[in-house]
């Protein structure tokens, strides 16, 4: 079975709606050119890492603005 989500289909942990849905997201912005690198660094902060903090997010999107 094709999983889009990110998840590991050996995991026995089943994915929330939550995590298929923004790994879904994840995965479309990941097949536009400019915004592939994004794209993982949103999903390791998001979906790997667990943060949803503005700053953090606003950080990885905008880290020039620094």
């Amino acid at each position: 079975m094709d999983q889009q989500d990110g998840a590991d289909p050996d995991s026995k942990v089943l994915p929330t709606v939550t995590s298929s849905v923004l790994g879904a997201f994840f995965d479309a912005l990941a097949h536009d050119g400019d915004l592939a690198d994004l794209a993982v660094d949103l999903r390791k902060l998001v979906l790997d890492d667990g943060v949803f903090s503005e700053p953090a997010i606003r950080a990885a999107m905008f880290p020039d603005a620094s």
